[in-house]
Order: C-alpha cells, then structure tokens, then sequence
C-alpha cells in the first residue's frame, strides 16, 4: 500500500464551494487559534446577547461519562472537556506536552517517574488539584474490579495491562502441522510454520530473564508497581517492568484525573459511580446536563489556564452536543441553521456540503475498519475459508467507493503513521483464489450470520449499512452465503459481538489514543478469545516483549513480527484507514481536528450564529 502523501494540507484538505471560504478553511486546518483570534474579534462575550454556543450534533449519545470505565468517542468527546490528564497533546504537532504536570523525569532504569504537578489548579467543586488527588485516582483505578475494567478501551487497565498474565510460552509441537495438514501443505504454509517456530526460540531465550520485578495486586505481567505523593505537588510512580511509551499513553482519555470529592460515597463495587453521569474534573468545561439525548456543558471561570482563553476571544462559552444518528438528518440540520456543526461527513453528504460552501475539516487517518472473524464458528475456524473471505473482499474498491477520498485500504491493523513494516504476501483481491480455498474445505454455501451497526456512524465506519452491503455482495460472488443481523448501536452491539455467543463476521474498528503499536493492538485484541474465538500464546508473549523496547530498529522489527503472526492466524481481516471528518458553518471560523480525536472546545473560534443571537 503506497504511503500517505506527506503535505499536511493534502491530508485535511478544506473543501468548500467558495475561494473565500477555502482560504478561510485552510487557515483552519494549517494555523493555530492565534493565528486567527483578530479576525472576528468582534465577536466577543461582552457584546453577545446569549452566551456564544456551539451547537455540535454527532452520531450518538454518550454511553457514560466516567473515561475511566468506558469506550465509546461519544463518551470521551464529553469528557476530553470536562477533564485533563497529567500530559497533554500539542494542538499543532501532536507531541506531547505538559498537562497538569508542569514537568516529568524517568529514571535511568525506566522504572520511576517523577510529576511534578502545577500549582493553583482547581477541580470544579473548588477542591484544589494535588500529588493526593493523583494517588487516589491511581489507587482507584487499581482497585476496579474486572468487570468494570474490561469496559475500559484507553485507560489505567490498558497502559499498564494491570490484570495480563504472563504467558506460557507454547511448545514446539504445538506450532506444528499436523502430519496429514503437511501432506497437503502448500510452500507458503510450510514456510509459515518454519517462522513459528523460529519465533518461538527467539522468544523461549528472552524468557530466561526476569521479566518483572516485585508484586502486583494484579496480574503477574502488570506494569504497575505503585504510586506514592512524595511532595504536596510530587508524585512518584514506579513500574514493574519498564514501559517506553508511558508518556505517551497518559494523554488518553481515561486516564483523566478526577475530582477527589466523587471518588467516594457510591456502591461497594463502584464507590465512584457519580462520575458515570457528572463528571467532576479540571477541565475548562463543567458538566451541566444530559437531558433527551443533549449534553450540555458551560465554560469553568476559574479554569486555571486563563491565558488559553484570553488568547482565543472567541472560544465556546456554552456547549450542546446532540446525537443525531442519521448522516443525512445530520447534514439537514446544518443546512437549516439548526446546529453550527456536525462530525462523522459522509462521502454521500460531501458534495451537497461542498455545493452550499461548508466548511469540511478532515482529521488525519488513525483508525482501522476491521471484518472480525470468529473462530468459534464451524467454518470460520478453518484457515483456508478466512482466507478464502481475505481473498474475496475487494479492500480498494471498498476504500474508494464508500469512503472520503484519501481513505485507504489496509493490509494491518496498524496505521501507516507508525511506520511498521506491512507484512509479505498479504492476501490480494482474488475471487478464482478464494472460490479454490473453498473448494478445499468442501465449503457447500451454508449460512455464516453476519453482524453489522444500525443507526450510528463512527469515524472509522460512517455508512456501516452501505459497508455491509458491499462485503456481502464481494462474499456472494465466491459462493459465501451470509445471513444479515442488523443491530442498533445502542442496543447493544459492541457488547453482542464481542460476547462469546456470537459466533460469526461482524465490523468493527479502532481509533487510536497515542501514537504506538501497542494502542491499537491492546484496543482489538484484548477481548480476542471472546469477540474472534482466538488464543495465541505465542502472540501474547511477542506483543508483551515488545512493548518494552524503546523506539527503534528493534522495536520496529518486533512489531513487523507480530503483524505477521496476525496475517498468518487472520482473526481479523483489516480493511480500511478511513479519513473522518466534520462540517462547519460559517460562524465556526477555527476548530482543532487531532487524528487521536483529543479536541478541546476551549481552542475552537466562533461567532454565534443568527439563529442563536436572535
């Protein structure tokens, strides 16, 4: 797959109907609030008849609004303003920078980490932020059971892999074929099974060490030793093992710090049960309502960092963020003036929004559209038939047709901003190829049901019924028959396909929270034995060596490794990396698109529009 172009205007074009408003727009995705802040300042709170609102509709309503228990970008765009973490990510390069720590140390070893936290930070409820507020969210998120834990996607349970054993490595014979499967083995299999096995001695002479050190009141591959307030503004974390990308990892947004006061008073399984539905935070906006699908939010005036506000004249004082989960009722409400914007653009609505000269914001790709396939299921199980599916599905022609131009198709999981190596012969568009694996598992068409969203779109599925419809119209031209199951996202579709008792194809995807391998890999498969009927020892023990070596040749080659261990095993089939977007009226005149999706409302300029001002 060819690399994306490098030009950062390319990658998030503006499209418009107007010259004027295209220069506009790519000052919007190029410049920094700043940049702007003169053009229409006269726009300010004073001269407002209403306090200036930015009317936002997205796809769904948030599931809850604890990050620390939950998955879901509806969830974290509610919360990413409401809270901060102890690192923060620069608007304009994506590197990290401080957060609520002003500074941070490692280490020689790798295995403490010193914060030191800023001074003069309030939570909403007038508390003040210091190292005793940080333990005791730590010591909170230690302590979650393993249910509300496995509700995580990016916080304390998937940086630190808190409740990850440590694998058994498997023996020889098991990677091997069986007698009768070489007989019938072709050259590429048979090379496959040379690899494995020399992974497995690569890894067996890496196990000879200690691979963690001291206890752990989770499992015995945590990361995390403890954490302790060495100063009132200090606080020290210490690591059982070392971790390279920790800084990274701490700008995701369940690792958001919490106010103290709503930690406490809930039910013994979850003390902090407020926070499901008020978050408490230091963010520069406070929570005020979710009422009919309507999250309301109002900007925090004693928020610590006056100059982001002062900079920026023309920031959101208030925030109503909608769920409408229709692309096309979406695009409607704009038109109508009814809201100022609106995230997850369509390819079907880009055109009508270029004609009437909105402004389209384009993120960066960071996500992945994936075809799960669960092995629990009688086929499924098969390798040569998940071939015969990756052979089937023309992943081009899909990126191209129902997705925004620049999406495209993947041959990983992992995004192409990671710069890991794809692997070799990767499965190609071939129908006689998939029509002859099918021939050799004596494949006679029975139904294998097929799971897919209704009433949602999520950046890296924005049509997901025109999806389905083109990878069942593929799998059909090969002589696999699919039974449709439709189920609507708020019914409960994550959790159903990632049940043990689904059993057959399903799409799903991932949007990455930091730039490493590991994000995305502890994202998809850390439920794999239930949502792909898949166990692998040998690609534990490969992802969980790899994350701790630091950035690199080596590192890069440990994730080439493991990408090919996943092409071999194929519990999932990557598909697509699609490019999201949002669309603006005219009165949004600045919003901060971030690939990892960490954008603050506090850096967005606007102007209210009539429909709100009079």
């Amino acid at each position: 797959m060819p690399d994306l172009p490098p030009s950062l205007v390319s990658r998030r074009a503006v499209l418009t109907g107007t010259l004027a408003t295209t220069a506009l727009a790519l000052t919007a995705c190029t410049g920094g609030p700043q940049s702007q802040a003169s053009s229409t300042g006269a726009a300010s709170a004073s001269s407002d008849a209403v306090p200036r609102t930015l009317r936002l509709a997205v796809s769904a309503p948030p599931v809850k609004l604890d990050p620390a228990i939950v998955s879901d970008n509806e969830s974290f765009r509610v919360t990413r303003q409401v809270y901060e973490t102890l690192v923060d990510i620069d608007l304009d390069t994506g590197a990290t920078v401080a957060g609520l720590a002003e500074t941070w140390n490692e280490s020689s070893d790798g295995l403490r980490y010193t914060f030191n936290l800023r001074e003069g930070v309030h939570f909403h409820d007038g508390t003040e932020l210091d190292a005793e507020a940080v333990v005791k969210n730590f010591e909170r998120w230690e302590s979650l059971s393993t249910s509300l834990s496995a509700q995580s996607a990016q916080g304390f349970f998937d940086v630190f892999h808190h409740y990850s054993n440590i694998p058994t490595l498997p023996k020889a014979k098991d990677l091997e074929l069986s007698t009768k499967e070489k007989e019938d083995a072709t050259p590429e299999e048979l090379t496959a099974e040379q690899q494995r096995l020399q992974q497995l001695t690569d890894l067996q002479k890496q196990f000879t060490t200690d691979l963690f050190q001291g206890s752990s009141k989770g499992g015995t591959a945590s990361y995390f030793q403890s954490i302790e307030a060495t100063d009132k503004y200090v606080v020290t974390l210490n690591l059982r093992r070392r971790l390279p990308g920790l800084i990274e990892a701490l700008t995701l947004p369940g690792m958001a710090i919490a106010a103290p006061s709503a930690l406490t008073g809930g039910p013994e399984d979850n003390p902090a049960e407020s926070l499901t539905t008020a978050p408490m935070g230091t963010g520069p906006y406070k929570f005020h309502s979710l009422e009919d699908d309507q999250v309301r939010l109002e900007i925090f005036s004693d928020y610590w960092d006056q100059d982001r506000l002062n900079n920026n004249k023309q920031y959101p004082e208030v925030a109503l963020i909608s769920s409408v989960p229709s692309p096309y009722n979406r695009e409607g409400a704009l038109l109508a003036d009814e809201i100022d914007g609106f995230d997850m653009v369509s390819v079907d609505t880009m055109r009508t929004l270029v004609r009437n000269a909105k402004v389209v914001v384009q993120r960066d790709p960071f996500s992945v559209l994936y075809l799960g396939m669960d092995q629990k299921n009688k086929w499924l199980a098969k390798p040569k038939f998940r071939q015969a599916v990756a052979h089937a599905i023309n992943r081009s022609t899909l990126a191209d047709k129902l997705f925004i131009q620049g999406s495209k198709y993947a041959q990983t999981i992992l995004p192409p901003a990671l710069n890991i190596p794809n692997p070799d012969n990767t499965a190609s568009h071939d129908v006689a190829k998939a029509k002859e694996l099918l021939a050799d598992v004596e494949y006679q068409g029975e139904e294998i049901e097929f799971a897919y969203p209704l009433h949602v779109s999520r950046n890296y599925l924005p049509l997901p019924e025109r999806t389905f419809a083109q990878i069942a119209e593929d799998l059909a031209k090969v002589g696999i028959r699919i039974k449709p199951r439709p189920i609507a996202w708020t019914d409960g579709y994550v959790k159903t396909v990632q049940s043990n008792k689904f059993n057959g194809l399903h799409l799903l995807g991932f949007s990455g929270g930091y730039r490493s391998p590991d994000d995305f890999l502890s994202g998809i498969l850390a439920n794999k034995e239930n949502e792909f009927g898949y166990k692998s020892a040998l690609l534990d023990s490969q992802i969980m060596l790899a994350r701790s070596i630091p950035v690199g040749e080596e590192r890069t080659a440990a994730y080439a490794t493991i990408m090919q261990t996943l092409e071999q095993d194929l519990p999932l089939l990557p598909l697509v990396f699609p490019i999201s977007a949002l669309a603006f009226n005219g009165n949004v005149t600045f919003y901060p698109p971030s690939p990892m999706l960490n954008e603050c409302f506090a850096d967005v300029q606007m102007t209210n529009s009539p429909s709100v001002t009079n």
